[in-house]
This record gives structure tokens, sequence and C-alpha cells, in this order.
């Protein structure tokens, strides 16, 4: 069990690095821009993966052993101290940090408890909200981009996603990454569109952070008109696509809310189908 909880954990890393990998993206660090940053590039990026590696797999094993939500929270701020330690200060993946290590958690608890399986991986996003969702209404002590959204302008954070068990990234960020592989599109084709699918619907606090209200509806109609074009699958998206690169730039705009779910649905589309089985495996419990 310790091996695959470990697994877990390498699965989570590996979807930080393919988000990170995926070239180009409106507003957000790549392995060739900036996007729409002066203060961070690929290498920050590369230490802050590297920081959390121990992470996720912490996250598992707390899941496996039925943790509640504050050890979890414990273990979170001791990664965000280990990725500003890693960056100089700079906030690469604390949304990550929150989103994927609850996930990493759920995947975690599935494979301790063959009992609490549902099909399909949604299942993820159910052991969040049963098992720690409650715990998200009371907001943290430290101010924070997201909870200035919501108050200020009513837009929902990673916590209220959290809490609902992540409905954009299963009805929409995962769908469209397998949608798209399942069409033949390789790991940048789908990632693109995954990307810019989730774009298009999610009310980004970080670009309500960036941009006000008005920044982010421009950016959910200027994903959603890529996609309505065709997405990666019409002739000439890669053009479309460093067009609006540029122009996110141009705004100083960056959609990391939706790159961390684009990294959540790597993690979720890796994991092992076995288990989201419901019947129990014997694999899962030796």
């Amino acid at each position: 069990m310790r091996r695959r909880l470990a697994g877990i954990g390498e699965l989570a890393v590996a979807a930080l690095a393919a988000e990170l990998a995926l070239d180009p993206k409106p507003g957000l660090v790549t392995p060739t821009r900036r996007g729409s940053h002066a203060d961070m590039e690929h290498a920050t990026f590369v230490a802050s993966i590297d920081a959390l590696r121990p992470y996720f797999a912490d996250c598992a094993q707390l899941g496996a052993a039925g943790a509640g939500f504050a050890p979890l929270q414990a273990r979170g701020l001791a990664a965000e101290r280990a990725m500003f330690a890693a960056t100089g200060g700079i906030n690469t993946h604390k949304g990550a940090v929150f989103s994927l290590g609850l996930l990493a958690a759920a995947a975690g608890r599935l494979a301790a408890r063959p009992a609490e399986r549902s099909a399909g991986a949604q299942a993820l996003g159910e052991v969040v909200r049963r098992c720690w969702g409650d715990d998200f209404a009371t907001p943290p002590a430290a101010p924070s981009n997201g909870r200035r959204a919501l108050r200020e302008h009513g837009v929902p954070g990673a916590r209220e996603h959290a809490a609902a068990g992540f409905p954009v990234l299963f009805a929409v960020t995962l769908p469209a990454l397998q949608a798209a592989l399942a069409r033949g599109g390789g790991e940048r084709e789908a990632g693109v569109h995954a990307l810019l699918s989730t774009m298009a619907v999610l009310p980004d606090t970080n670009l309500v952070h960036r941009g006000g209200p008005a920044g982010l509806a421009w950016a959910q109609r200027a994903s959603e008109a890529f996609v309505a074009a065709g997405s990666v699958f019409a002739a000439g998206w890669e053009a479309r696509l460093a067009a609006l690169c540029d122009e996110f730039e141009r705004r100083w705009l960056s959609p990391g809310g939706a790159a961390d779910l684009l990294a959540a649905a790597w993690f979720a589309h890796a994991l092992p189908d076995e288990l989201f089985a419901v019947a129990p495996h014997a694999a899962l419990v030796a």
C-alpha cells in the first residue's frame, strides 16, 4: 500500500510537470515564455515542483489514514513554506497545493477504502466534498486574492470549488482532455483544448485579481471563441492560439485557476482505473 500511495504522489508531480510543459499557454509560464509574469519563469516552476515532490505522497498517506482536514491543512502550509523557500518567496503553486493536495488525499482514501469507491474519476471530487467540504465554510485567517474576489465580486474561489467537489474539473476539464486524446490528439493538443475549454467557463479568481470582472469576462469570451472556432481540431489553431497568448500578455492576464485544473485533470486521467472500480480489487489492499 505504501508503494501505491507513493505512486499517487508521483502522478501528482507528473501532472504539474505536464501543465508546465504545455507551450504556449495564454498568460501562463511555459518553457519558452514568462506569460503575464515579471517575477517568475520556467526555472522558478521547476524548483517549486521539486520542492513539492514529497507533499503529494504525504497527502495520499493522510487520506488513506482517514485524516480530517486539519492535518491536511497543516501539511499544506508546510508545503507552501517549502515552495516559497525554493522560489525566493514567489507564489508558483499555492492553488495546486490546495486543490491537487486534496485530490491526492482523496485518491489515497479510495485506495485504502474499496467500499467508498464509485465509478469514474468524479469519485475523487465526491470524496473531497463529503469528507472535507464542511471545513471550507470557515474562511482562512490570512487574506488572499480568492477571498477578495468572493467578497468584492461574488466570484467563488478554490475553496468553494472544492466544497462542491470540483464541478468544473469533472464536467469540463477532464472530459475535454480525454475527448481530445480520444480524437487522436497528442498531449499538447489535448492540454490546449482542455485548458481553453476550462478558461471559457471557469470564474477564475486569478483573472479577477488581475483584470477585475471585465478582465474575467473578456478572457472567457476569447477562450469560448477559440473553442467554438474548432479549438485544436481546426486548421490554423496554432496561429490563433499564438495571437491569443499575445493578447493575454498585452492585457497582463493570467488564468492560474484554469492551469491548476489542467494539472488536476492530468492527475485524474493518469490514476489507474481500478481506483474507481466499485468492486474491491485485491491489488489495492495488498
